[in-house]
């Protein structure tokens, strides 16, 4: 599964930072998913994520997710990457539909104040 984004800054430098920020962002994610709510799904989506997977766009893509891994079980931080202007936060998630392990790999950018989804993908 594939839900693209745009440019991010980077933000943060060390695990600790990085884990602050993010883990948040993904259990709003993962929550959202989980109780088929698009409007937690999304809090943390910038306006172009949003615009790509908000309301019924979301509702359509956690059904897609759903039908193919189910609901997530488990999930373990294994480290971001700080590269062209953006950091990629990774975890190794377990699903209760699937033995196999599911990559989710999140990009988050900081603007006026603000950590913001501008990627998203499971794979």
């Amino acid at each position: 599964f594939v839900i693209a984004g745009l440019y991010a800054e980077p933000v943060g430098k060390t695990n600790k930072d990085i884990k602050l920020i993010a883990n948040p962002v993904l259990e709003n994610i993962l929550n959202g998913m989980k109780t088929n709510d698009p409007v937690k799904f999304g809090r943390d989506f910038d306006d172009t994520m949003r615009e790509a997977f908000g309301g019924k766009k979301a509702a359509k893509t956690i059904k897609q997710i759903y039908d193919q891994v189910g609901n997530y079980k488990t999930y373990e931080y294994l480290g971001f990457l700080n590269a062209q202007g953006m950091t990629k936060i990774l975890w190794k998630a377990k699903y209760d539909k699937t033995g196999d392990d599911v990559l989710i790999t999140v990009v988050i950018s900081k603007r006026n104040n603000k950590y913001l989804v501008t990627g998203l993908w499971f794979q």
